[in-house]
């Protein structure tokens, strides 16, 4: 090998887009991007996004190479909080250069913004491109960690794995200009193991080469194990959630094992499939879908038990119940049908956008709604949003539930009809129900707070006459002292009749 300490993957980077290995594709819509930026209403900024080793850094260092722009960079070993990046990025965004040269924004593993120091980074990355003159390049693994404001002032481009026999080739190419001889099938050992990453096959070959006395490198020398590789929740979830119709035993390991391969713990993979889980059956698959709902159930009662006890030994029966519990429903005689369409996987915590009208018109009741029910069950907004909202209106199918709910959660007109849409269709006749729910809840509520009044002075040790004043005028005429104390009775006693939100159901 040569004397040479220059890491190989630097020395032997691509200088121009036509070179970038393997993303033919995504190379030409990265160009067409580039030659597109001083156009009006273009996008300023482009996110490569796909796995490690795919060639994204080096289609960008190569496209700034070609373009002959200046490069500035920022990547995860620089602090990246907000005033780091507007007092950098920021000025470097909207101004030029003095010989007038294009500047190339590169900010590396730009889904990996979090913890104190990059606090802010995101927002300020956002506000950057929406200013900017100059081009900008997000280089992620996981589009779905990024914003979604930010993704859509962006031009997202896909980068896909590299194929093991493009990988053999490169090794082959580079192993010659070094002037060491590897054996093909040492080699394929090589490209396979990297598993579609070929910064890894570089890296492994270079270090291999280091003990190479001149006789050549054979299969025997590869001492490299099967690479740790890091599994995406979206592969976990086709493999869950896809199904198969052939047998369970080998598959059903193969999609725990996945599980336990997944960077994430069971309390967000449960979360994760339950989002997902609706789209994966078809119709006439209403007994599939509750049997799925059914494991993951069993399964979310593990990891209460987990939180409760500490132990976290639990968490294997929550990960085998919500991998191959779900799975199970998706196999077998009956099943082994893929779902019905291409599904785009999405994430528990990305609020969904409304697909039409009606549900934009409806999109700020729904918050103020969430809040109610919030605040009076004590959960969070995305818990209530996520889940208790779709049971409410179940629940208001029935007028007399929804007389109740409407009238422990003090609902307005609009918040009632939101939650009958699904059984009004005109909107005439919604609001017209809506109403006559709302008033019949006014009702139930005075009528509460009158009987309340009227237990409570029946109750008072007070003369006859006065009595009976205070039942006509209902209370007005007692004193302000009096007044105080029987308010905070009527309290008392509406905490101790008020219904839980289970009672509803």
């Amino acid at each position: 090998m040569a004397g040479s300490n220059e890491e190989w993957t630097e020395k032997y980077r691509p200088k121009k887009l036509i070179e970038v290995l393997g993303n033919n594709k995504a190379a030409g819509e990265l160009n067409e991007w580039a030659e597109s930026i001083n156009k009006a209403k273009s996008k300023k900024a482009a996110i490569l996004h796909g796995p490690p080793g795919c060639g994204k850094t080096s289609a960008a260092y190569a496209l700034a190479t070609e373009k002959g722009w200046d490069v500035i960079e920022l990547n995860a070993s620089d602090q990246r909080s907000e005033k780091v990046i507007k007092s950098i990025v920021g000025p470097a965004s909207t101004s030029n250069t003095f010989s007038r040269t294009t500047r190339l924004i590169i900010l590396d593993e730009a889904d990996n913004l979090h913890g104190n120091e990059d606090r802010g980074g995101t927002k300020a990355i956002t506000e950057i491109i929406k200013k900017s003159t100059q081009p900008i390049i997000l280089i992620a693994n996981e589009l779905y960690k990024m914003g979604t404001p930010l993704q859509r002032n962006c031009k997202l481009i896909r980068f896909q794995k590299i194929r093991a026999e493009r990988i053999v080739r490169v090794l082959k190419r580079l192993s010659a200009a070094e002037g060491i001889s590897v054996e093909d099938e040492a080699l394929r050992n090589l490209a396979e193991n990297a598993n579609g990453d070929l910064r890894s096959a570089i890296n492994d070959l270079q270090a291999i080469s280091i003990s190479d006395t001149g006789k050549g490198i054979v299969k025997d020398d590869i001492a490299t194990g099967k690479r740790d590789v890091e599994v995406s929740i979206f592969e976990v979830l086709k493999k869950i959630l896809g199904g198969s119709g052939h047998g369970r035993g080998y598959e059903m390991q193969e999609v725990l094992f996945s599980l336990y391969n997944l960077d994430k713990t069971p309390d967000e993979t449960i979360n994760w499939i339950y989002a997902n889980l609706p789209n994966a059956y078809g119709e006439g698959e209403d007994r599939k879908f509750l049997r799925g709902l059914h494991y993951l159930c069993r399964a979310d009662l593990f990891l209460g038990r987990t939180r409760r006890r500490e132990n976290y030994k639990f968490w294997r029966y929550a990960s085998s119940l919500m991998a191959c519990g779900v799975f199970s429903t998706k196999v077998g005689k009956e099943s082994g049908q893929p779902r019905r369409q291409y599904y785009q996987y999405k994430s528990p915590w990305q609020r969904a956008r409304p697909e039409d009208g009606e549900e934009r018109k409806y999109a700020a009741v729904k918050e103020e709604l969430a809040k109610k029910v919030g605040a009076y069950c004590k959960v969070p907004l995305h818990y209530a949003r996520s889940f208790i909202i779709p049971l409410l209106k179940v629940s208001f199918r029935n007028e007399s539930k929804a007389r109740d709910i409407a009238a422990s959660l003090r609902l307005d007109v609009p918040q009632i009809a939101f939650l009958t849409s699904d059984t009004e269709q005109d909107t005439k006749e919604r609001n017209k129900k809506a109403k006559r729910i709302y008033q019949d809840a006014v009702a139930i509520t005075a009528g509460k707070k009158k009987l309340v009044r009227k237990a409570k002075v029946k109750a008072a040790p007070v003369p006859h006459k006065k009595l009976v004043v205070e039942e006509v005028v209902e209370l007005k005429v007692v004193k302000e002292p009096e007044t105080v104390e029987i308010k905070k009775e009527e309290e008392e006693e509406e905490r101790k009749t008020q219904k839980t939100f289970e009672d509803f159901f």
